[in-house]
């Protein structure tokens, strides 16, 4: 389910195959080949080969059951603020509101440090987030493939058309492989729209993974507790600096105490104020030297003493495992 939601490819060996009527079960079949799922709506729940679905995924608020145990609830981008999320719930990105709204509240959390709560809860799953992170590009086997009532094959439930049940995986593949990412909401909205939008914004990729660090922070904590890089500088980075690679560690900051987050494997560390932000100049430059320059001025100490510094914070999380120059 997730790699159907998201589009990123690797959760599975093979494609997800979702089929909205139970006639194109036996085609479905055709297409999945070794390390593949088959998702069939209102299929046949005693058939061994697919997992059958009831319910919608197309309707706001509407409810899937998937398998007969797991109760998934599908909800609107624009509507998620306004809810609260009690089960599983997937949010989708369809409409040029939606799209919007979510550009709105990315560059509201750069600035401010505010984030839309429900999107940082551990039940929320952002549909289409292989396009938001740059995955996209790499799914040249065909994570999903989505076969309509009618019988129109998708690359995603919100896809191009790549062809018509019948088609055999190759001939898919061959209509699949020239398609740009945005090519997976191309059948709900402007997707040369959301290309430029997503050129205009490289940094979405490390906002979404600071909605997964939230996940790592114990709700009572929350309130009171920042992430570094939005809405929050140690040093006074200028808009210019880019934030960090999606996969580095984050600074927390609360009451002026802060802590390194490895959301890697869940770990924290406490950090010294001169520590913390000779750590934040590092994961936005990924530069010793020019971290040292930043950090001095921040710090009001000499070129060298920064420098020294820069290297031993590199040096010591790297003896840990955490690599703040090449953190991906």
């Amino acid at each position: 389910m997730d790699q159907w939601v998201t589009g990123i490819p690797g959760r599975i060996p093979g494609h997800v195959v979702f089929a909205e009527n139970a006639a194109h079960t036996d085609y479905a079949l055709k297409l999945a080949g070794e390390g593949s799922v088959v998702l069939v709506v209102d299929g046949d729940s005693d058939h061994p080969g697919i997992v059958s679905l009831k319910g919608s995924f197309n309707d706001p608020g509407g409810e899937l059951l998937v398998d007969g145990t797991l109760s998934v609830e599908v909800q609107d981008y624009v509507a998620v603020p306004f809810i609260n999320l009690v089960g599983v719930t997937i949010v989708r990105l369809t409409s040029q509101d939606d799209w919007q709204a979510f550009f709105a509240d990315a560059e509201e959390a750069r600035r401010s440090g505010h984030f839309v709560r429900q999107l940082t809860e551990v039940n929320a799953v952002l549909g289409e987030r292989g396009l938001l992170a740059g995955y996209g590009c790499l799914d040249r086997n065909l994570g999903r493939i989505h076969i309509t009532a009618d019988g129109t094959v998708l690359n995603g439930p919100y896809g191009t058309v790549i062809g018509w049940a019948g088609d055999t995986v190759h001939d898919l593949r061959l209509k699949s492989v020239p398609l740009r990412p945005e090519s997976a909401v191309a059948s709900v909205t402007d997707a040369a729209e959301i290309r430029r939008a997503l050129n205009q914004r490289p940094w979405i990729p490390r906002y979404l993974a600071a909605l997964d660090a939230w996940k790592f922070i114990k709700r009572e904590d929350r309130p009171e507790t920042r992430l570094v890089g939005f809405g929050l500088s140690l040093y006074g980075a200028a808009g210019t600096h880019s934030l960090p690679l999606p996969g580095a560690p984050f600074i927390l900051e609360k009451q002026g105490e802060y802590r390194l987050l490895d959301t890697t494997a869940g770990r924290l560390f406490q950090l010294g104020s001169d520590a913390a932000t000779i750590v934040e100049a590092v994961l936005n430059l990924r530069d010793v030297e020019a971290a040292a320059t930043v950090s001095s001025a921040a710090l009001g100490i000499s070129p060298t003493a920064a420098e020294e510094g820069v290297r031993t914070v590199v040096a010591k999380f790297g003896g840990l495992g955490i690599h703040l120059l090449g953190a991906i």
